[in-house]
């Protein structure tokens, strides 16, 4: 059997991009997955790339670096690899909202990321689809925001990785581990043992059920999304947009991805009934038609629940596993945002790199160890 220097348990976008990155880095690499890359939490994001709202300071530079990282990442891997600029539109239909949305532009373009209110006259113009009511003078944009086509990405990363050597195995849950003196010593996947010099668990939901089996308490819950695809609209959209009562975006087929915070909750709780999720589905498609009158002869294609990892101060975990010396974790519910950042500073770190500052207020031991 051939030496492996790191097994990634868990395929979604911040495990292939740690794939991507170690292999990159001259690593040989088994990638694991329970189902298929990317069927996870990975296929039911929004996608926004984006750190508008991510707070306290630490956090927003860590977003903001992420992005930087996509774009870095798309000169490297080429414009079919999903990554969408264009920035973002976002406006308010009260006086609270405003005021909260006035507050976060200034606070942002204090910090130097891109934000600026414009005109509803050039925001239709940047959007002709759009219907932005009268009563609105000003729109938020966000000029570096963008939206990912995610599972295309995904498959190119890991496409990459399998060129330089990676294993990637599909249907490989991982069932048990032989730990001896804070190591991991191997891992069983499908049936199957698997050796490596350290292991890096990106498993998004599913964290502090894996990491409590190894002894370590990582406090990360579970927060269901619901998403409602569309067939395409008689006129397109280009960028995300957030609207009252409802964000947007293209889906890579030409139709819209539709969703809402306040229909997240009942979607949870009738996750079993498909009956009401076509409803809350159907009502996200309304919401959508009054803001963009072009969506009002588009179909619902599909509807998703997924369900993110929330680590429970709300921030990004991401670093050695404590009590372990070859055990690494990445949990975080802005895994589309920061998948290509911490998969290269993780990659890094375990290859010997020393550990990244930007990473200091994330690391794993804040919850305690073993």
């Amino acid at each position: 059997m051939p030496h492996i220097d790191l097994a990634i348990v868990g395929l979604g976008i911040v495990g292939a991009s740690a794939a991507y990155a170690a292999t990159r880095g001259g690593a040989r690499v088994v990638a694991l997955d329970a189902a298929a890359p990317g069927d996870g939490t990975s296929a039911t994001s929004f996608a926004w790339l984006n750190s508008v709202r991510k707070e306290p300071d630490d956090y927003h530079r860590l977003n903001a670096d992420g992005m930087a990282a996509h774009v870095e990442l798309a000169r490297e891997l080429g414009a079919h690899a999903g990554h969408h600029p264009g920035g973002s539109l976002e406006w308010a239909d009260d006086a609270a909202r405003h005021g909260e949305l006035d507050e976060r532009v200034t606070r942002l373009a204090r910090r130097g990321y891109p934000a600026e209110w414009i005109d509803r006259d050039r925001a239709r113009q940047m959007e002709p689809s759009l219907a932005i009511s009268e009563s609105v003078r000003e729109v938020a944009f966000f000029a570096a925001d963008a939206w990912l086509d995610v599972p295309r990405l995904i498959r190119t990363l890991l496409a990459d990785a399998s060129r330089r050597g990676a294993e990637t195995r599909s249907h490989a849950p991982v069932r048990s581990w032989r730990v001896r003196d804070g190591r991991v010593q191997s891992l069983d996947a499908g049936g199957a043992e698997v050796v490596a010099d350290a292991v890096l668990f990106c498993v998004g939901p599913a964290t502090q059920a894996v990491l409590s089996s190894l002894g370590v308490p990582m406090p990360v819950g579970r927060v269901p999304g619901l998403l409602a695809v569309t067939s395409p609209p008689s006129q397109p959209l280009t960028r995300v947009v957030h609207a009252p009562g409802v964000h947007l975006r293209p889906d890579p087929e030409g139709g819209l991805v539709l969703g809402s915070e306040d229909v997240d909750a009942p979607a949870a709780r009738h996750a079993d009934s498909p009956a009401r999720l076509d409803e809350l589905a159907q009502l996200l498609l309304e919401r959508a038609s009054r803001v963009m009158p072009a969506a009002r002869g588009a179909k619902l294609l599909d509807r998703r629940v997924g369900v993110r990892p929330m680590p429970a101060d709300r921030h990004t975990i991401a670093g050695r596993l404590p009590g372990f010396d070859n055990a690494w974790v990445i949990a975080t519910h802005s895994g589309v945002t920061l998948g290509p950042l911490l998969g290269r500073l993780i990659a890094a770190e375990i290859a010997g790199g020393a550990p990244h500052a930007a990473l200091a207020p994330f690391r794993p031991d804040r919850f305690g160890g073993r």
